[in-house]
Formats: C-alpha cells, structure tokens, sequence
C-alpha cells in the first residue's frame, strides 16, 4: 500500500511463457536425468565384485571413456539446469520484464542441458564407423520417407519427422546405450553367484531384457512425447502419433545398428545391415514406438484425464511388453535357426532371418499398420466433413469441385506427376504447399468441433489466408482441373 495514499500498487505483470508445453517437455527431460540417476545409485550400492571369472569379465566389461564422458556432462547439465530454472524462477517471482526470447532461451537451454548429455556414445559410434553410418543412411531415409507418404491426407512437416529420427539416434539411442551400460556395470554384484555362477546367467539374461525392453522404449515414448508437448497443433491424432513414433523408432534403430556395427567383426556387418536394415527395418523398434505413439496420439482429443492416462499406458505396455517378447523369443529360436536350413549358412540368413522377425515382432506390425489404417479412416471423414462446410462458407478457400480431389491421395498423385512434368520442381512445390493449407485450414476447422478442443489450434482466419495467398499466387494446376 503506498504510503499516505492508502492505493495498493498493481501486481507487476508476469513475463510471459516462451512456448505452451515446455513445461511438460522438460519434465519428461528430468525423468531421463531421473533415470541415469537410478542407474548411478544402484552401482554405488551394488556389493563388490572380490572374486573373478571368465563368465565375470565377459558380463562386466570395461567402462567406455565416451560413457565417462556422458558421467561428466550430465553432472555438468545437471548444474547447468538448476542455475537456468533458478534464474527463471526469479524472473517469475519479482515479475522482471524480460523478452519472451529471454524465458525461451532459458527452458531450451534447461532441456539442452538435461538431454545433450545422451548424445555422446550414438556420436562417438557414429564417428568410429563413418561408412557404415552413411550406407545406413540410405536405408533409414528410403523408411523415412515411406513413413511421410503413408499420411494420405494432410502430412505432418518434415522437420517434424527428421527431429523425431534425431531424437530416436542420439537421444533414446543414447539413454538405451547408457543404461544397458549401468546395468551391465551393477548387474553382476547383485547377481552373480559365487559358487555356481554360470546358475545365474540366464537371470542375468532375462533381466537385461527387460531392463534394454523399459529404458529403450521409455526413452523413445520420451521422444514422442516431448514433440506432443513442444509442437501439438501438428498432432491430429492417431496418425499423426503413429507416424511421430515409427520416425523415433527408425532413428533409435540407426544408432542401434551402426553402435554394434562398432564393436563387431567387420566380416558380421553385412548380417547386421540384413538384419535390421533390411528385414527389420520397419519392424521392431519401428513397430513397439508406432503403438506408444499412437497412444499419445489418441490422448490429444480425450478430455478425461483417466482416459488419457488409459490409452498412453497402454501404447506403452505394448512397446514395452513387445520389445521384451521379441528378445526373450528371438534369444530361444536364434539358437535353432541354424538347425532348420541344414549347413547352408547363406539360407538361414535370407529366410531363417525373416523368419524370426515375423515370428517375434510380426503381430506389432500387424497391430500398428490396423492402428494407422483407421486412424486414417477416420481422419478421412472428419476432413471431408469439414471440407464441405468450409465451402459451403463460401470464403473461396475451397471449392465444391476442390473436395473430390483433396480426399483421394491417388488424383493428388497424379497431379503431382503432371505439375512436376509442365512447371518442374518449383511449381511441384507450390501445389504442395497450396494443397497442404487447403488441408491444414480443414483439419483445424475439424479440430474445433471435437470434445478436447483446446487453445493449441491455430486461427481459422490466419490459415484461409494463407490459403488465399497461395491461390492468389498463380492459378494452381489443381483448381483447372478440379473443375
């Protein structure tokens, strides 16, 4: 109250949040930190290893100097974190005017300084097997981009994707590769038994699946989870989370392939590259963060918070529960492999390989390609209905003959292919954009209709006028020939 006036001065107004969701990103964020933290703890209280043997050494190999190096820079991020959200909580609490750029930079640099930490070991395997990297490249992108196409109608940006592939390489490739790492480390005093070690081994075996099945998938759900939070107007649902979670898992995949390529036999690399470049490629991994993602997918439109925890759990439970069947089956039938085709080593590999991958992960694949098919089913005919009000509005940003041609993928293709032929790449790529906004204007009018409506969908009359500005453009190929 100011002194002889008795007129309380107004509250200072708060700084506003950079970006809605970095919140819950960087929560998810600490929960990784969280992770590596448990693993610290339980070699720190793991008994210690006084007696050695064979089955010992091979089960407790020496640390990785860039695994040390993850040790020090999570420490380091750890600080770096706290004086971040200090600063930030004192901009909060004295009411400080500071630029939104100000507050950005800090939450970036909080969720930078937690997570950059697990890129080290994915990089220092990249960097020990540069040629493998590339020729795996090839493979993950040619996915990558089936993975953009299967989005019939409206796609998601390809930033979006490719930050979901580097996620799923350095990120949650990173954390599998550290916490494997951990337990590899604290396993054996806990476990081991001194008298009859080799009793103990398969318990070993069985825990370290399940322990590769929780952080692997955990991580990469992680991933999915901190892009929902970070860039949710772009989920429609479904779709857009199955699509999401099969761009994390191929570059969790990446990383996977080119890290054991590093510690192999050069001569083991083209059966590797088979294996998981080339039959499992869009099984596997690909398949266990498709379920979790279409779980965080499904949840953006549910309004109870019960259901949202319901659906997210159980596309986890899937990956997770996916991910351990397959090791601890593929652990039995690899065994067997050999004895199904006889001496012909050239013949287990082409068929026995396949093989075990539809007997192991076959039914994931099955149950997220239904899972992304009626996702698009019902994309499909909550996009058509809004395409039929939006021009029914009579705006102009579309047209009753535009409809026909915007919900069936094929006709877009083969537009496609004539703009490309008559205008070249540049007209190609404004059909494109015109088309997507056309699309974009009719998901977001579909999204306020729903139940979870939510202050993420962007203006309705920002998006028709960029649909108007691109019609302006120049008269697209699309409009001549949808009349």
């Amino acid at each position: 109250m100011s002194a002889g006036t008795g007129v309380v001065p107004p509250r200072p107004k708060r700084p506003p949040v950079a970006r809605p969701g970095m919140a819950g990103a960087i929560v998810v964020a600490v929960g990784l930190s969280v992770a590596y933290a448990i693993g610290q703890i339980l070699f720190w209280s793991a008994p210690e290893l006084r007696q050695w043997s064979n089955v010992i050494i091979v089960f407790l190999p020496p640390e990785p100097a860039p695994f040390k190096v993850t040790r020090v820079l999570l420490l380091t991020g750890w600080g770096v974190a706290v004086l971040l959200g200090l600063w930030l909580f004192v901009i909060w609490r004295n009411g400080t005017a500071a630029a939104v750029g100000t507050v950005r930079a800090c939450q970036f640099g909080i969720l930078g300084a937690l997570l950059l930490p697990f890129a080290v070991m994915p990089l220092d395997a990249f960097g020990s097997s540069l040629p493998q990297l590339l020729l795996c490249l090839l493979t993950t992108g040619a996915a990558l981009l089936l993975v953009h196409r299967v989005q019939l109608l409206r796609r998601l940006p390809g930033w979006l994707l490719l930050a979901g592939l580097g996620w799923g390489a350095l990120i949650s490739g990173g954390l599998g590769i550290v916490m494997i790492t951990w337990y590899q480390r604290y396993a054996p005093g806990f476990l081991l038994d001194w008298e009859s070690p080799q009793a103990t081994v398969r318990t070993y075996l069985t825990l370290m699946s399940l322990n590769a099945a929780l952080v692997t998938e955990l991580g990469k759900a992680a991933g999915v989870a901190v892009l929902f939070f970070l860039f949710r107007r772009h989920f429609d649902g479904v779709v857009s989370g199955v699509v999401v979670g099969a761009a994390v898992g191929l570059g969790y995949n990446l990383a996977e392939t080119v890290h054991f390529m590093s510690l192999i036999n050069v001569a083991h690399h083209p059966t590797q590259f088979w294996d998981r470049q080339v039959v499992g490629l869009m099984a596997t991994h690909v398949a266990f963060t498709a379920l979790a993602g279409a779980g965080i997918g499904a949840a953006r439109w549910l309004t109870e918070r019960r259901d949202r925890l319901l659906v997210v759990g159980g596309g986890l439970l899937a990956a997770v529960g996916g991910h351990f069947e397959t090791d601890m089956v593929l652990m039995h039938l690899d065994k067997r492999r050999s004895g199904w085709f006889g001496d012909d080593d050239t013949l287990s590999l082409l068929l026995g390989v396949p093989l075990l991958t539809v007997l192991t992960s076959g039914i994931f694949v099955v149950l997220y390609v239904l899972v992304l098919r009626r996702g698009l089913r019902a994309q499909a005919a909550g996009v058509g209905e809004a395409l039929r009000a939006e021009a029914a509005s009579g705006q102009g940003a579309v047209t009753e003959p535009e409809i026909g041609l915007l919900l069936s993928p094929r006709r877009r293709l083969l537009l496609e292919l004539r703009v490309w032929r008559r205008d070249g790449t540049a007209g190609l790529r404004h059909l494109l954009r015109f088309q997507q906004a056309q699309l974009d204007l009719a998901v977001q009018r579909w999204h306020r209709t729903r139940p979870g409506a939510d202050t993420f969908i962007p203006s309705e009359h920002q998006l028709r006028q960029k649909v108007m500005e691109l019609k302006g453009t120049a008269m697209p190929l699309a409009t001549r020939e949808a009349s």
